[in-house]
């Protein structure tokens, strides 16, 4: 795949991934869709070469934790989870 097609295809995937809401966890739904609407745009145009798909798998993250998100009636409000209690710091002793 060259160069210029895999931009378009990032810059396209990034506008779905904005005009989604930012929804975290959804980057190889968002790659995909906008894979499939690049690569169809360039069929169209029978002046140019074929393009082949890659498809790339996405990262994986050791430390992610799934979230719940809770719908109400105007938009998915994610839960705000209080912050943790902190240890009070040691301190050195004063040397004279």
């Amino acid at each position: 795949m060259s160069v210029d097609v895999e931009q378009r295809i990032r810059d396209r995937a990034y506008a779905i991934w904005l005009e989604q809401g930012c929804p975290h966890g959804r980057d190889a739904d968002h790659w995909l869709q906008a894979e499939r609407a690049i690569l169809a745009a360039s069929a169209a145009t029978p002046d140019q070469a074929p393009i082949a798909a890659v498809v790339k798998a996405p990262r994986k993250t050791t430390n992610a934790k799934p979230r719940t998100v809770v719908k109400t009636a105007e938009a998915e409000v994610a839960p705000t989870e209080p912050p943790k209690a902190r240890k009070p710091r040691t301190r050195k002793p004063a040397t004279a």
